[in-house]
């Protein structure tokens, strides 16, 4: 049937480019923030200034030391770890310089806030812009540090305890007039893809990676440039035709076959699922493979939901990097971390314009 075989080619060049654009963007992570040390003293100190004025409104106004005290355990419970983990962070990357720089950044905020007045009100609007630090209104890259290192080592738990964001398509030309929602942890980062079919990208710590996820879209019909027929096309906008098409879309040896054709060497570990997106027919495809850039080989960790609504096909591309410089160990540790939050981030996704 011919719409199988487009249907076929389409997956097979969607999945080499978004594989192509990964490896580019895993690169392009490492070099387009500023220093991670920058963000991470922003973020301590800005914890250590917090700390340093709740201890100052506790000597001065007794009768709101009940309250310091609540509102600072109620920070410390949300995000204690996240501070151990940006002092080790900071530690690792200054080494020797560390306990001078820490000293020099004590003494900017003590003396800064000495020279701050604080009457009564002032303290009391204080105590309340801490209860809303404590559910995540703080400002950027704040915020975004706080969560990555309170969930460094188990990522979904940012997503299941509310810390996420909502992403919409809807009149967003690469769309192609799906209107579609997703949601993302609030560390993450979003800016837009570079490539015509690819919408948007969102990137772990706050931009750096080493974690991506992609969404794009491909319209079937226009893409065949008249070369289904009347009754393929009627066929596939019904849920029925759809489940058809993507059943043998997504078999498993049609997947491996496609997948093994791809730019990618040493391919492994492919496992392939039939699953269903918001209602629509689809496939969960893992794997692991190299690719070359440059000269850099970059072995990424691949997992795409994809899923087949009427004359479309949506893709949920989730990638994790792995640097020369890292372990094949540290690679299966993060998949293992990141796998249940790809979960999420892809039941997450509705289909807003079925309804």
């Amino acid at each position: 049937m011919v719409l199988v075989h487009f249907l076929r080619r389409l997956l097979f060049v969607s999945i080499f480019m978004l594989l192509t654009i990964s490896s580019v963007q895993i690169i392009l992570a490492q070099e387009t923030k500023e220093p991670l040390h920058i963000d991470l003293s922003k973020t301590l100190g800005f914890v250590m200034g917090q700390r340093l004025s709740l201890n100052r409104i506790k000597v001065e106004y007794p009768t709101l030391s009940t309250r310091v005290q609540k509102v600072d355990l109620e920070f410390k419970s949300a995000f204690e770890i996240a501070e151990k983990n940006i002092e080790k962070a900071l530690r690792d990357i200054l080494k020797e310089k560390y306990s001078e720089y820490l000293a020099a950044m004590k003494n900017k905020i003590k003396s800064t806030i000495i020279t701050q007045k604080i009457d009564q009100k002032i303290a009391e609007q204080f105590l309340d812009e801490i209860e809303s630090r404590t559910n995540g209104v703080m400002p950027s890259p704040i915020l975004e540090t706080l969560l990555n290192y309170q969930f460094e080592d188990n990522p979904v738990d940012e997503f299941n305890r509310g810390f996420k964001k909502k992403y919409e398509t809807k009149g967003h030309p690469k769309a192609k007039g799906l209107d579609l929602q997703i949601e993302y942890p609030k560390s993450w980062s979003m800016r837009e893809g570079n490539r015509p079919n690819v919408i948007q990208f969102f990137s772990s710590n706050n931009g750096r990676g080493p974690v991506d996820v992609m969404i794009m879209t491909r319209d079937i019909i226009k893409e065949s440039q008249g070369k289904l027929s009347h009754e393929e096309i009627t066929t596939i906008n019904t849920r029925e035709g759809s489940k058809g098409f993507a059943s043998e879309l997504f078999s498993e040896s049609n997947i491996r076959e496609m997948v093994n054709g791809m730019s990618v060497t040493n391919v492994r570990d492919i496992t392939t699922k039939r699953i269903v997106l918001d209602g629509w027919p689809g496939a969960m495809i893992e794997f692991i493979g190299d690719q070359q850039r440059l000269d850099i080989t970059i072995m990424m960790y691949n997992r795409l939901y994809v899923a087949v609504y009427k004359n479309y096909v949506i893709y949920l591309h989730c990638v994790i990097g792995k640097l020369p410089d890292d372990s094949e160990d540290s690679l299966k540790n993060k998949i293992s971390m990141f796998a249940p939050l790809f979960h999420k981030i892809a039941n997450s996704l509705v289909i807003q314009s079925q309804y």
